[in-house]
């Protein structure tokens, strides 16, 4: 516990701020989409290392994008020429379960 918080002490505020998030997220999610949540990583670690490297920059660029604008891009020509089926299925349910990161940092509160 004490290295978890030593590493999570030691990064930037932006990356610190990510973690938080995703940790806050996921604190939110029901059990059965934690469960969801868990096969899905899973899956992902079936894939080729180059292949889930191009699923995590996908996710990445996708958290970053309104749900309109992911809807979007997973229903491109492009996205499905890009991914396997398998890879949109990921893809598709880890941005589901995935809130958009925020866009903005939030202002400092002033000390």
């Amino acid at each position: 516990m004490k290295d978890r918080l030593h590493k999570l002490n030691s990064l930037s505020p932006e990356q610190r701020d990510r973690v938080l998030h995703r940790m806050q997220a996921a604190g939110s999610l029901t059990p059965d989409q934690r469960r969801q949540l868990r096969e899905t990583h899973q899956e992902m670690q079936t894939l080729p290392e180059n292949r889930r490297l191009m699923v995590h920059r996908a996710l990445h660029s996708l958290s970053q994008m309104s749900p309109e604008d992911r809807q979007q891009v997973m229903q491109s020509e492009r996205f499905r020429s890009t991914f396997s089926g398998q890879e949109q299925g990921i893809i598709k349910r880890l941005a589901e379960m995935s809130p958009s990161e925020p866009l903005e940092r939030p202002a400092q509160e002033p000390k």
